[in-house]
């Protein structure tokens, strides 16, 4: 087998080499040439490209003076849709398209044009001698900048002071004030109604799993809000994103704003519009760069508690005067730390009693951390460099652009690379009735990691004092005994020494992970006429990324590996795993079809307007991954041995009389989904100050069961707009914007692990009394199956004060979830308990806040930015609960208990200790020291509910500052409201197997030592051998429970801004420099613990952008 990953020969050809990828074929169900189909995507699209640039040459047609076509622009040359175009002293006249295009017919000779659009001065204009490719400029009004923005929702562009939704919009702008290549992080603490829970585990691949926006309206489906990027759901990785190519990002929050998106909304939208050139534009460069240092961890923050190495070995003298080690000691290969080496020579009398003090002594003056700090962690290093070029004739725009990002990370050989390249084209044909639109991106990246260093104890030297890598016993490494491995094999077998530092420096295992993605998207858009447009969008998505290990023959972990399935008898050596490297390896192969046709309505007479869309959409989407491990692995000929190795038979150990298999299996599972839908939307507007919304929405899967699909009920919204300050009656001079939005709607989610077909599993060493193979049902038949389907309500109030010094909205929600998945009970006759449908509800609700305000004005200025989000939700229904008590106070998910949030925490009810140091704690509501009672009882009664593990309470608080070109700019960002559990000292996992310490413990000096101890203390006494109940009832209590509430200096930014200058060449100059994660400022427990110290590593930022 000579196995490829998914990606070979689509990276760039500057990324340098892996050392295991070379000369590897494929075993993937796509086996293709992926360099060739990337080059033949390109080439086509240059050709295009090179194809419709001719077309820019021909002729437009002639025109009779009774008609005009042009497109209506910003100062910046963006288009403005939804502008009304008319002749004065007229009522008849027209509204701009998507890209502020319009076509207006029967104007006299003597005609004048009039053109307006909220937020600019309207401006007058004779019609002029040529009757196409009219280019009319609006300058903005700033008495009505707050009614400017416009909406985009994936399928069409709103004017904002027209929407009845609720929308959160970031500019490219605010979006460029963090330093960050992925672009969720760019979003955190600037948005309204997103909550970021990192405390659930969030890294950077999967941060849009722990986003929640107006809460979570989901149990067992993907929670995430749905990701779209230029018209089309995200199915990629979110670090393929180059937050530089993003022009704006809008979030869809309610069901008026979020339903046209159907059954894969019911969390929110969160919608991407990326850079595009500008029309009649001059070619215009643009650079940027960035370089940010980050800290090394702190190792001795409160919230990494561990014990000092005295702590520590006096753990060991506990644990080996009651003999826990003596099994370890007895077989005579099982590690033993130093200091229990230094206890068993001085019982033996190897040494004497002063010889055993002072070598104790010695080991108590080191400190691993000091180590891992000097050898292990680094200051990280990330680099952004960013160039694009864009600019535009009157019948073409373009944008290109091409981003590298390099990050070596805060742990020694782990580094990150990547490259993106995106070109955007639009062509107007046929008097520019037809636009043809275009957009290539493609990523790729890499990443390295070498070995991981971990279980240390509190006095492991990684080096000695000349900097010589020392052997360790480790184990989380799996080392044995030194003594042992001294003279195991007698030469005969490979070193068994475990030296983490040369891991480290030598490279002799690294993770590795390469990806490559292309987006590729092609429209088609005609003008019908003035009102009616037809557009045709096809988007093709492909990603192709590997990830895996290979631990070379030098590495602890093979060199272990061989040694313990190696056999020597005599002068003969017989190896179970052959020698060479050792290579893990994991593929996928993503692939997504889009195709959407659409017609759109804009209409505007009189004193009404009209808007609306209908169209139909297909999508497939289609997933393939490979598994698999090669032994004796060769990367200079990549051949490998596993045909040597014999599947399914036990090999015996070299040391002990255990015996195991070495598994070869090659593992592979792929999915497919396919959707259709059919959607309209329309919205009417009567004098530009009522508007009425409605949308519907019609999804079929091969997800669903069959009468679900044959039932065909949508999804629905409708709103409702009064723009309260375009009354006559209205004279409010303080408030000159006022309007009240109310909406109701549904929105849906979809459980794509789920099918209605019959699920099972099984793999091939499932056999049963015959021998023969036999698959576990995971879910039975439901032709019933359906979406989860959250009815939101929505009412908002947005307003501005004079002069803009007050601006806002306020919008109060709720939703409720119904048809969730969830776990529904069976007949037992049936042959399965339990089986997952449409059977769970939610309820939630909220307030979201956004205030801005203009506080001093001139050559000094002060602007504030506030948001305020308010979210709670709770189980009202669910079906199968939790078995034990200790199932509920130990999930870290969701914890589905009716009547509670989600996401909630539960203790054991605690009682304190009693007079021996032993914990108490309650059952069936009396005091009880019944452990094993306790810990399965399933009494709730006996629980305590100490609230969300999530914030209730979130915001930011932003000042910015400025003083001719600078600009300075201080987040503060809160959460409250929400609790976690701080690490103690558990009796249980202080011990590890063979006796093993775990430094990871807190309060170690303040548990029970002496009677009269359990008047000043909760921490119970240690005991030998630990009892599992007995330690969970003190680990999970309400005593170790802690508010998470925190207040924290979220950043920093200082920004100077340059015109055109004779100290430089370019027509804009920007330099900036930027903290991140600047310090906790408050923090609600007592303890001094950061609740999330993944802010607590601090980054300084400096960078430039340029304008030519």
């Amino acid at each position: 087998m000579k196995p490829k990953t998914g990606c070979t020969g689509s990276l760039l050809p500057f990324f340098r080499p892996s050392k295991h990828r070379k000369q590897l074929t494929s075993t993937t169900k796509y086996n293709d040439d992926n360099r060739l189909q990337g080059l033949y995507i390109v080439l086509f699209y240059l050709l295009l490209i090179t194809v419709l640039s001719l077309s820019d040459i021909i002729s437009s047609y002639a025109q009779t003076i009774q008609s005009v076509q042009g497109r209506v622009v910003d100062e910046r040359g963006e288009p403005l849709t939804g502008a009304i175009v008319k002749i004065k002293g007229h009522t008849a006249g027209t509204s701009t398209g998507k890209n502020g295009e319009f076509s207006l017919r029967q104007i006299p000779p003597d005609g004048v044009l009039l053109v307006s659009f909220i937020g600019y001065k309207t401006k007058e204009l004779a019609v002029p001698a040529a009757k196409t490719g009219l280019l009319i400029t609006l300058d903005s009004d700033a008495t009505q900048l707050q009614e400017v923005e416009v909406v985009s929702t994936g399928y069409q562009q709103i004017p904002k002071e027209r929407a009845t939704g609720s929308f959160a919009q970031i500019d490219s702008a605010l979006l460029s004030r963090r330093v960050s290549t992925n672009f969720l992080d760019r979003l955190d603490g600037i948005t309204s109604g997103l909550v970021f829970n990192r405390q659930l585990g969030a890294t950077d691949q999967n941060m849009l799993n722990f986003i929640q926006l107006r809460g979570r309206s989901t149990l067992g489906s993907y929670g995430a809000p749905l990701l779209v990027v230029d018209n089309f759901p995200y199915e990629g990785s979110i670090t393929d994103i180059n937050p530089n190519d993003i022009r704006n990002i809008t979030v869809l929050k309610d069901a008026t704003a979020a339903s046209v998106w159907g059954a894969r909304s019911g969390n929110g939208v969160i919608v991407i519009t990326t850079n595009k050139g500008r029309l009649n534009g001059k070619p215009q460069l643009t650079v940027s760069s960035a370089v940010s240092v980050t800290q090394k961890p702190d190792l001795y923050a409160a919230s990494l508690p561990q014990l000092s190495a005295d702590q520590y070995i006096e753990a060991e003298q506990f644990l080996f005067n009651r003999g826990a080690y003596n099994q370890a000691i007895s077989n005579g290969y099982t590690g033993l730390s130093p200091a229990v080496e230094i206890f068993l020579a001085s019982k033996n009398g190897l040494i004497s009693p002063s010889d055993s003090l002072a070598r104790i002594n010695t080991l108590k003056g080191y400190d691993s951390r000091k180590d891992l700090l000097k050898y292990y962690y680094r200051h990280a290093l990330n680099q952004q460099y960013y160039a694009a070029i864009s600019g535009g004739s009157t019948s073409a725009k373009y944008y290109f652009s091409a981003g590298y990002d390099k990050d070596l990370q805060n742990v020694r050989n782990s580094d990150n690379d990547r490259v993106s390249l995106n070109a955007n084209h639009s062509y107007f044909l046929l008097d520019n009735r037809l636009e043809l639109a275009t957009r290539l991106v493609y990523t790729a990246s890499r990443s390295e990691s070498g070995a991981s260093v971990s279980g240390l104890y509190p006095y492991d030297r990684l080096a000695d004092n000349e900097g010589n890598a020392l052997a360790l016993v480790n184990s989380a490494a799996g080392s044995l005994r030194l003594a042992y491995t001294d003279t195991a094999g007698a030469g005969k077998l490979l070193d068994w020494k475990y030296r983490p530092l040369d891991e480290i420096r030598k490279g002799y295992s690294t993770a590795h992970s390469e990806r490559s993605s292309y987006l590729l998207n092609f429209s088609l858009n005609y003008r019908v006429n003035n009102s009616l447009n037809a557009s045709l969008i096809y988007g093709y998505e492909r990603g192709d990324s590997e990830t895996g290990r290979l631990n070379e023959e030098q590495s602890f972990y093979t060199r272990s590996l061989i040694n313990t399935f190696t056999q020597i008898t005599g002068s003969s050596v017989t190896y179970g795993m052959p020698r060479g490297d050792i290579l893990m390896n994991g593929e996928n192969s993503a692939r997504s079809h889009n195709g959407r046709f659409q017609a759109d309505y804009n209409h505007t007479w009189h004193k009404h307007s009209l808007t609306a869309l209908a169209g139909y959409e297909i999508r497939q989407v289609t997933n393939f991954n490979t598994g698999y491990t090669l032994y004796g692995y060769n990367p200079a000929t990549a051949t490998n041995q596993n045909s040597a190795i014999i599947p399914d038979r036990y090999y015996p150990y070299y040391y002990g009389s255990g015996s195991g298999t070495i598994s070869t299996v090659l593992s592979q599972d792929g999915t497919e989904y396919h959707f259709l839908s059919a959607y309209a939307n329309a919205s009417y507007t009567y004098s530009g100050r009522y508007t009425a919304s409605m949308s519907m929405r019609k999804d079929e899967s091969n997800l669903f069961g069959v009468k679900t699909n044959q039932k065909g009920v949508p999804l629905w919204s409708a709103g409702l707009a009064w723009n309260a300050a375009r009354e006559p009656f209205y004279r409010s001079a303080w408030l000159p914007s006022l309007k009240i939005r109310a909406t109701f709607g549904y929105t849906g989610n979809v459980d794509n692990s789920l099918s209605a077909l019959l699920t099972a599993s099984g793999r091939s060493t499932n056999l049963n009394m015959y021998n023969d193979l036999y698959l576990g049902i995971v879910n039975p038949p439901n032709p019933s199956l359906r979406w989860e389907k959250v009815r939101n309500m929505n009412l908002g109030l947005d307003f501005g004060l004079k002069e803009n010094r007050l601006t806002g909205s306020v919008d109060l929600w709720r939703k409720k979830g119904v048809d969730l998945i969830g776990q529904s009970p069976l007949a037992p006759q049936t042959g399965v308990v339990s089986f997952k449908g449409n059977s769970a509800n939610t309820r939630s609700k909220g307030v979201d806040v956004q205030l801005n305000s203009i506080n001093m004005k001139g050559a000094f200025g002060w602007n504030t930015g506030l948001l305020y989000n308010y979210s709670k939700d709770e189980v009202t229904k669910y079906m199968v609960e939790s078995g034990s008590n200790f199932s509920v106070v130990t999930t870290n998910s969701i914890n589905p208990l009716p009547g509670y949030p989600q996401y909630a925490v539960f203790s054991f009810k605690y009682a304190g200790l009693d007079a021996t140091g032993a914990p108490l704690g309650y059952l069936n509501g009396e005091q009880s020291n019944d452990y094993s009672g306790i810990y399965n009882s399933s009494n709730r009664a006996d629980l305590v509910y100490n609230g969300p593990a999530v914030p209730v309470h979130s915001g930011s608080l932003m000042n910015t500052f400025t003083f001719k070109g600078f600009a300075l700019s201080v987040n503060i960002s809160y959460k409250l409201g929400y609790y976690f559990r701080r690490q103690s000292l558990d009796n249980s996992s202080l011990y590890g197997g063979n006796g093993v310490v775990y430094a990871g413990q807190a309060d170690y000096d303040k548990r029970w030592q002496k009677p009269g101890d359990e008047l000043i203390t909760n921490v119970p006494a240690l005991i030998y051998p630990a009892n599992t109940y007995r330690s969970a009832l003190y680990t999970y209590s309400d005593a170790l429970v802690e508010n998470a509430g925190n207040i924290r200096l979220r950043d920093l930014r200082l920004n100077y801004h340059a015109g055109k200058s004779a100290w430089h060449p370019f027509r804009n100059l920007d330099l900036f420099a930027y903290l991140d994660n600047a310090g906790i400022i408050w923090r609600a427990n007592k303890h001094h613990i950061d609740p999330e110290p993944w802010y607590a590593v601090r980054s300084l930022s400096f960078g430039l952008k340029a304008a030519l």
